[in-house]
Parts: structure tokens; C-alpha cells; sequence
């Protein structure tokens, strides 16, 4: 019924997105371009056809992300959508699917969406890894702290070499950052049409010596009637006294700005810095996971303990991951290879969380969510912070 296939021309998949995001004029007029520039930038359109006619499709992202310690190919999943008449008839359903062939295809190990609905990606074997604090707060809050004098804050409106630079190291060490090229970072900076409250992007970077120490990311937003806002992601700091650094900075924003709104990992604490409590604090779900490939985890760097656990592993969606697994964990380096004998039984999407580190076999057990088989004697995989800068 349906043909998965490469979309060759976009202006297919803007008359599909039109009104399946119900895109404003201002938004369709700029939307052929941006989609040229992400094709031009390496990203690939993937769509479903009845006959002729485009009924659903996606963009393929090209991505290299943090797992464990390892920095790994990631398949990032964006602008999926259908036709309104294509609803209830499987055509995402396929779309997915065959996403997840493709990412094999092109060597990726696992894939990343920022969901519309989370309940749904789980049907497809992706599974929630991150959450992100959102912390509003005024200028004025923050206290008055010592300085560094031999610190240099820039603002750019695009970052530098030596920024992307610091950026990237930082990325494949810190939590689940992803690698961000030049064209990611001009993206990420430009003003576009549909941005109707942004003021202005860009980045404020910290240097000692020439060599940059930390960088934050921004924008400036204003709603009529309302104070000015500036937002903050990502917030990256080598050392104390240039995090102290960072938030001198915010700190003196105070005769412009009414109030600063952070977007941090969960782990990133500021009240010590903060003279009142914040206006607003919250927690929200943000990116899902899904692996790709099970056999392609072998030689994972892996902060953990030696050890070894079997997994029986269920996966409608993507055959050759199905069966038992053995994970044995070797001197920091997880070794993977087929079983014969499970400790413990579930569905791709938690083994994909409890991989990425978000959570553990062991709180999956107590949710209903894995099954303990006879064998299984409490073996696990360690939890750790994770966190995803905004890509989709």
C-alpha cells in the first residue's frame, strides 16, 4: 500500500507540513529555505507514498552524541508529519519503521526525537532519557560574587572557532551532549521570520589567555507588555570562578532585563548563588532514545564497575535486535555479543533508557517494566545525569 522512499523535492514535504504544523504565511514563505539549507548541511527527507502522493515523512539528522563516555552516531528523527487525510491509516507507522532500517543502514547506534507525544514514540521502541530544569529568575536575584581578573566576556552574535572549538570538547565529556558543526551553530543563532518575540541570539563566551573557559548560548525575547526575558541554553563552565564569571554576567543584564530564564540539567544547583528563591522552578521531560542496533553497542565506554548480565530483549519494530544479549561490562568498555540463557526480559525502549543512563534495571523492575527471570541476582547498570542541548 504504501512505498518508503527518499523525498527528492521539499516542496512535497511543505505542503504536508503546512498544515499538519498549521504553518503561518511567515512560516511557509521561509520554510523551503531552511529545509535547502538542513538538506544542503547533509540531512535527508524520508517520506511514505501512496501512488504518487506524499502522505507522511521526516528529516534525518546526521548527529555524533555523548553515550556513557563514548561519543557515538546518532540518528536525529525531526519535522515528522502527515497528511490530515493520511491520519489512522499507518503511513507514520511505517514512516518510523523504515527510520529506524535507514538509521542501521547509514551506521547509526541509537536515535533522538524531542516528542509531540510520548506515549506514541513508545510504541516505536523510543524511550524518555533527559530532563531539563527551567529556572526563572531576576537579574537582581543573583548576588554580588568575586571576580576573576583574569577573565574576558565577549558577547558574539555567532560563535567563534575557538567557541565551537570549546563547545565540542565539552560536549564529549559532559552528560549527552551532542557535536554542534558551523551550520548547527548558525541555525541556532539566526533570527527567523517566525521568531516573532526574539529581540536577538548568540552566544557570551568566557576566555582566560585566549582560550575559552565557558559559553553560554541566548536569546533575547519581548512580548508587548511584558518584560524582557533572556534565555539561557546551553549554560557550560570549565571551573568555579568562571561559572561565578557566567553569572556576573546575568547579574548586570539587570537595567535591561526583567527576568532570566535558564534551561540547565537537572544536577546544575544555583540557589548557593541566588539572594531570594527563584520565580519559577520546574522540571520537564524533554528527548527520547531509542538504540538501533544492540550488536553496535559493543565497545561502549562505560563508567561501571566489571560485571555481566543477560538481556532478553523484545523489538517488533526491528528484528535483528530481538533475542538474548549478553552485556559484560570489562574495564570500562561494555562488550556485547548473543546469549543463551536471559537474567532479565524487556522491550527495546527500556534498554535503551537504562543504556543512555536516565534510569536503572533496577527501577524498572519495581515499575512492571522489566521482568527478573531466576538467573537475575540484582546485577545493573549504573544511573547517571543526563542532559541534551534543544536540536529538533
Amino acid at each position: 500500500m504504501f512505498e518508503y522512499r527518499l523525498v527528492e523535492d521539499p516542496t512535497e514535504a511543505i505542503s504536508v507540513a503546512s498544515a499538519a504544523f498549521a504553518l503561518r504565511s511567515v512560516e511557509r514563505e521561509t520554510l523551503e529555505p531552511w529545509l535547502r539549507q538542513a538538506l544542503g548541511r547533509g540531512c535527508k527527507l524520508f517520506g511514505v507514498y501512496e501512488g504518487s502522493r506524499l502522505q507522511a515523512v521526516y528529516l534525518l539528522h546526521d548527529y555524533r552524541m555523548r553515550l556513557r563516555e563514548s561519543v557515538i552516531p546518532m540518528a536525529g528523527i525531526g519535522f515528522v508529519c502527515s497528511r490530515l487525510d493520511a491520519r489512522g491509516k499507518g503511513a507514520v507507522r511505517q514512516l518510523l519503521a523504515h527510520s529506524i532500517e535507514t538509521a542501521k543502514e547509514q551506521g547509526h547506534v541509537v536515535s533522538v526525537l524531542d516528542p509531540f507525544d510520548q506515549s506514541f514514540y513508545r510504541k516505536y521502541g523510543w524511550e524518555l532519557f533527559t530532563r531539563q530544569q527551567r529556572l526563572d529568575i531576576s537579574p537582581a536575584s543573583i548576588a554580588e560574587l568575586p571576580r576573576s581578573g583574569d577573565l574576558e566576556v565577549e558577547e558574539l552574535p555567532v560563535p567563534d572557532q575557538a567557541s565551537q572549538d570549546f563547545y565540542n570538547r565539552y560536549a564529549s565529556t559532559h552528560y549527552t551532549l551532542a557535536q554542534r558543526s558551523a551550520d548547527h551553530w548558525e541555525e541556532h543563532t539566526r533570527l527567523l521570520p517566525w521568531h516573532v518575540d526574539h529581540a536577538a541570539q548568540g552566544v557570551v563566551r568566557v576566555s582566560r589567555g585566549g582560550r575559552v573557559v565557558g559559553l553560554i548560548g541566548y536569546a533575547v525575547t519581548h512580548k508587548p507588555d511584558q518584560e524582557a526575558t533572556f534565555i539561557v541554553d546551553p549554560f557550560l563552565y570549565e571551573g568555579e570562578d568562571v561559572k561565578r564569571e557566567l553569572l556576573g554576567f546575568l547579574r548586570r543584564l539587570s537595567h535591561q532585563i526583567g527576568k532570566i530564564r535558564l534551561h540547565l540539567p537537572v544536577d546544575e544547583d544555583l540557589w548557593p548563588y541566588l539572594n531570594v528563591r527563584p520565580r519559577k522552578r520546574d522540571h520537564r521531560d524533554t528527548f527520547m532514545i531509542r538504540i538501533v542496533s544492540v550488536a553496535a553497542l559493543n565497545g561502549l565506554r562505560l563508567a561501571a564497575p566489571d560485571g555481566a548480565l543477560a538481556v532478553d530483549v523484545t523489538d517488533p519494530q526491528a528484528s535483528w535486535n530481538n533475542g538474548i544479549w549478553n552485556l559484560k561490562i570489562d574495564r570500562g568498555t561494555l562488550h556485547v555479543s548473543p546469549g543463551r540463557s536471559a537474567d532479565l526480559r524487556c522491550g527495546i525502549g527500556v534498554l535503551s533508557s537504562v543504556v543512555s543512563g536516565f534510569t536503572s534495571f533496577a527501577r524498572m523492575i519495581d515499575a512492571g517494566k522489566v521482568e527478573a527471570l531466576p538467573g537475575y541476582d540484582g546485577q545493573d547498570l549504573p544511573t547517571t545525569v543526563t542532559a541534551l542541548a534543544d536540536y529538533f
